[in-house]
């Protein structure tokens, strides 16, 4: 069979749109003399037909160009036995044609809610675990789906646009379950028995999936929310730009404006994307007064003649997914268990120049000369990030050899739970930030922070922080200083007991009221990009 694809496609001259996958998937029929594989050849049929799809478009385009002829002339061309005309017919035959999913018949008054999760599909195919932005647009996407409105989860990968809304449903609200079902579907897998085994069990998970290679149309009622990294691919953009020319309402939450006002702190170049997405008609929600301020100073610098910059200000929670306030910890993992019974102070954030770990590390290591063995063990949880090779090295090195620094690296949820609910108090020493995750979450334990006083970090902490600049190493060893006094570290606790919180399902409140607004202003109300 191998053999007759192959020869098909030379014979076209269009060997390149033969696309691997679609030879080894078209072969195991042949495989499946062997008993082991007769079941993965049955399921894997459907997978033939789906990838033969693109290769009949890519032969129909083709045979068009060359001939002028029309799509069925395709088999009258080719020179090949009757046999192999059946097969190839079998091969090419399109699947039934689907519709771009919209809302139903019966929409609410103001339209369905999109939500542009494709972010969070490549994040899961990078990483084991969900942290930072893509924690944040789960946990808005999880209240918003349980407030009763019409809202619709989708994600463009491999050219298909795909509604994410089952596999959410599935996760029945865990952030961390949700992360797994998104990573077992859209991962790639390899051709091995484990490969197919694999496959066939997520295969069940894609059949209650709609999908389609056309980009979602929106209507004018309808509004587009995007939480997440805008920047990641092309397509979001694109998107973005063909529903404000529909006429939808555009929301998009901005949790910096890093790439525009300090991009020597990203780990690519982005501005252009940003400029781009600053540019359409869209209302905007910042999470601090200060990040409002960044958005004005850049719409001065950049896009003084474009359309007025429409922004509010929603405050992301201290809330720590999955965890009631204040709850103790539960059972260490067991890279944890050497920490039981430990003294120890935790930062958590990636490892990038951002974060300023260096500092910190210089600071801790003064404090041992200090103090010896009154003090307490460093525990530093992150993935590894960008711009810093000499942190991580240090980190490295202090796994095996120090006692006072510990690296937990990649840390799950459950880690982090346990880490927050065991820690003494947290540190972050970060010089830029949207908003500042773990300063919240530390709250949400029960536990002070000694904070770096830059950016939107003040704003997360309030008074219930130590705080210090994060370019000056002595202000940072007198905050730490501070709240290792158990009498200071009470009275810090003691505010942050009678201190309301705030949970997501509070930010996805205050979301959707700002969506809802936004849907009832005219559809001209906001300037089209035309127009500009």
């Amino acid at each position: 069979m191998l053999s007759t694809l192959h020869g098909l496609a030379n014979t076209w001259g269009v060997s390149s749109f033969l696309h691997l996958d679609t030879l080894r998937v078209a072969a195991v029929p042949d495989l499946a003399k062997r008993a082991d594989l007769r079941h993965a050849a049955a399921a894997l049929c459907s997978r033939v037909r789906q990838l033969s799809f693109r290769l009949r478009e890519a032969f129909r385009d083709i045979v068009v160009a060359k001939t002028g002829a029309p799509c069925r002339s395709l088999y009258k061309d080719v020179h090949a036995d009757a046999g192999e005309i059946q097969r190839l017919r079998w091969l090419v035959r399109t699947p039934p044609a689907r519709e771009p999913f919209k809302p139903g018949e019966q929409k609410a008054l103001f339209g369905a809610i999109y939500l542009d999760l494709t972010d969070i599909v490549c994040h899961a195919l990078w990483h084991d675990t969900c942290a930072g932005i893509p924690r944040v647009q789960l946990e808005i996407t999880n209240s918003l789906m349980k407030s009763g409105s019409d809202v619709r989860p989708i994600a463009f990968h491999h050219e298909q646009w795909w509604e994410l809304q089952p596999l959410i449903e599935a996760a029945d609200g865990d952030v961390d379950a949700i992360f797994c079902l998104i990573k077992d579907v859209f991962a790639d897998f390899k051709w091995t028995r484990r490969g197919l085994a694999f496959f066939l069990k997520r295969r069940r998970k894609l059949r209650a999936m709609k999908h389609s290679s056309r980009m979602p149309e929106l209507d004018p009622q309808d509004t587009l929310f995007i939480g997440g990294a805008f920047w990641i691919k092309r397509e979001i953009i694109d998107f973005c730009v063909r529903s404000a020319n529909h006429g939808a309402k555009l929301t998009i939450l901005l949790h910096d404006l890093m790439p525009l006002i300090n991009p020597y702190f990203t780990g690519h170049d982005f501005s252009t994307e940003f400029l781009e997405i600053l540019r359409l008609p869209a209302h905007f929600i910042v999470t601090t007064s200060r990040n409002g301020q960044d958005l004005e100073v850049v719409r001065r610098g950049h896009l003084a003649k474009g359309p007025l910059t429409s922004f509010s200000v929603v405050a992301l929670a201290d809330e720590f997914p999955g965890s009631v306030r204040n709850a103790p910890p539960l059972a260490a993992s067991d890279r944890l268990t050497n920490l039981i019974g430990v003294d120890f102070v935790l930062c958590v954030g990636t490892i990038e120049v951002r974060k300023n770990h260096l500092t910190l590390l210089s600071v801790w290591e003064q404090l041992a000369a200090e103090l010896g063995d009154r003090l307490p063990c460093l525990v530093i949880a992150g993935r590894r990030g960008w711009k810093a090779e000499t942190a991580l090295e240090k980190l490295d090195r202090a796994n095996s050899t120090s006692k006072l620094i510990r690296f937990v690296e990649a840390p799950t949820d459950g880690e982090l739970r346990w880490l927050y609910a065991s820690c003494q108090f947290t540190v972050f020493p970060s010089y830029f930030e949207g908003w500042g995750l773990p300063v919240g979450e530390s709250f949400w334990f029960g536990k002070p922070c000694a904070a770096s006083n830059m950016s939107s970090i003040p704003a997360v902490g309030r008074d219930l922080c130590s705080y210090f600049s994060p370019f000056d190493p002595e202000e940072m060893t007198r905050a730490i200083r501070a709240l290792l006094n158990p009498t200071t570290r009470r009275l810090y606790q003691a505010r942050i007991q009678s201190t309301p919180l705030r949970t997501w399902k509070d930010v996805a409140s205050d979301i959707k009221t700002i969506i809802t607004d936004l849907c009832a202003l005219p559809s001209d109300a906001i300037q089209s990009p035309a127009e500009r």
